[in-house]
């Protein structure tokens, strides 16, 4: 993946946790690349999506770590994104191509997004190329045996801490509502679903995929905790015959 011309830049989707869940694809380009930029959270000094292809065992020479703030407001991190575009760029221009990794879908609520409307704007002839990857949604209904959709059931996903308000009004229209980091608005979460009809059971999940990860289905057992920033709730409604976990804590 590099030589004459200009290299390639790829959006590299490696999942919620479990590398496992790294599609070939995504292993087969994270190996050909020369670089590997990755965010780093300068908060708690770690990277996540480190973390995830770390057992791939690629030489460390070929990364390249972006510190992000990872706050809501990206304002102060826009900086930071021109700057990793541009020295991609540098890289792209010698005929190297380089990744980006993002958990889950570069698509899907990343951080990748930032970075590829900033390359397609200021540098519109460099490729790019998408790697679509594992959601936390997908992975969380799957820890959780929450069946997502049938038929004509629509899904909603909502980020918790713009979105709350809404649930109860998306409940009549989708059969079943992720919210997404959840942490930050639980308690004001659990005084929602209080209020909400039997049918709408939730359930929580954080950190799908790791070996950390939980699922509860008794989500009022958790008021008063401290809860993981990458969490979400799955809304659904149950209906006769419908196959949700049983009641109780996996880890």
């Amino acid at each position: 993946m590099s030589g004459a011309g200009i290299g390639t830049f790829y959006g590299v989707g490696i999942g919620p946790g479990d590398p496992e869940l790294l599609t070939r694809k995504a292993v087969r380009v994270l190996t050909e690349v020369g670089w590997i930029f990755y965010p780093f959270e300068t908060r708690t000094g770690a990277s996540f999506s480190r973390r995830i292809i770390a057992p791939l065992g690629l030489p460390e020479s070929k990364f390249r770590r972006v510190s992000l703030g990872m706050s809501p407001d990206r304002g102060p991190d826009q900086y930071t994104y021109a700057t990793a575009v541009d020295a991609m760029v540098r890289e792209l221009r010698q005929g190297k191509s380089v990744a980006w990794i993002t958990q889950g879908d570069p698509l899907f609520y990343s951080t990748f997004i930032h970075l590829y409307e900033e390359m397609r704007w200021r540098f519109p002839d460099v490729p790019i190329a998408i790697v679509p990857g594992v959601t936390s949604p997908s992975a969380a209904a799957a820890a959780a045996g929450v069946p997502v959709s049938l038929l004509a059931e629509k899904v909603a996903v909502v980020p918790a801490v713009y979105g709350l308000d809404t649930l109860p009004a998306l409940l009549e229209d989708f059969a079943t509502v992720f919210l997404m980091k959840v942490n930050a608005v639980f308690e004001q979460l659990l005084e929602i679903l209080a209020s909400l009809p039997s049918t709408v059971q939730a359930v929580y999940v954080e950190r799908v995929g790791t070996p950390e990860a939980r699922v509860v289905t008794d989500v009022q057992t958790l008021r008063g905790q401290k809860l993981s920033y990458f969490s979400l709730v799955i809304c659904h409604q149950d209906k006769p015959g419908s196959a949700l976990a049983a009641p109780g804590e996996e880890a």
